[in-house]
């Protein structure tokens, strides 16, 4: 009998071990609507909520953390076990996560100047090379932009929010962002701010080939991806 429970104990001891091994640790973003955290330090987010009931669903155990995106991104890039959301997939992007979509429907991404700032009219990369654009460490903008051309310092201004993007904006310290209608309607709303001070300008060429996903770092086991996948897949359909 003494045998038999020692062996029984390894055997806990060993599954408690593995479980807390794939334990996921989940990374974002603040980015309302669709991630962001209240002032409880609560997560929430229409994404946040999808993620939440994916992982659930599938049976997972996670954390639920939330930095400035270009630390998050660095987590899933060198990290086992983690996943990052809620990030656009493209083709730049495309082997260095192990990928789960779509997360949410697709929200095109647009430039957003002063509606008094009347010199912006189109959003050429050439055009663009005339002004200052507020943009995220690591986003997906800031990658394209560079490949671009565009450079730190030049013509793009690092922050490492659109919160912070969009207060450089309203005080003329950059002349555009680019984030989604949505997102711009939440932050104007949650600084008292009137949306109709701004206008949108398309910049159709950051909306190729991309959608908003969920990703998980290479050395992740590939058994927990496929869970997750089957799970979004099945809430997707319904």
């Amino acid at each position: 009998m003494k045998y038999i429970f020692l062996s029984l104990l390894i055997l806990v001891s060993f599954a408690a071990k593995t479980n807390q091994a794939h334990t996921l640790t989940v990374v974002t973003e603040h980015s309302p609507p669709y991630n962001y955290q209240l002032e409880n330090n609560k997560i929430v987010g229409i994404a946040t909520d999808k993620i939440i009931k994916v992982l659930n669903e599938a049976n997972i155990e996670f954390t639920l953390n939330i930095y400035p995106w270009a630390r998050s991104y660095k987590l899933a890039l060198t990290q086992p076990n983690i996943l990052i959301y809620s990030i656009y997939r493209n083709q730049e992007r495309e082997h260095l996560f192990q990928w789960v979509c779509s997360l949410l429907p697709k929200d095109e991404l647009y430039f957003f100047v002063l509606k008094k700032n009347s010199s912006i009219k189109t959003s050429t990369i050439e055009n663009l090379k005339q002004f200052k654009i507020g943009i995220v460490r690591q986003g997906v903008v800031s990658m394209y932009l560079k490949a671009q051309g565009l450079k730190e310092g030049k013509e793009l201004y690092v922050s490492s929010n659109d919160e912070i993007n969009l207060n450089l904006l309203l005080h003329e310290k950059v002349d555009l962002i680019i984030v989604t209608i949505p997102s711009i309607k939440m932050r104007m709303k949650n600084i008292n701010k009137d949306l109709s001070i701004v206008r949108k300008i398309s910049f159709p060429e950051i909306n190729k080939n991309s959608e908003r996903c969920m990703a998980f770092s290479l050395d992740t086991p590939i058994h927990i991806v496929d869970k997750v996948r089957s799970v979004l897949h099945k809430i997707n359909k319904n």
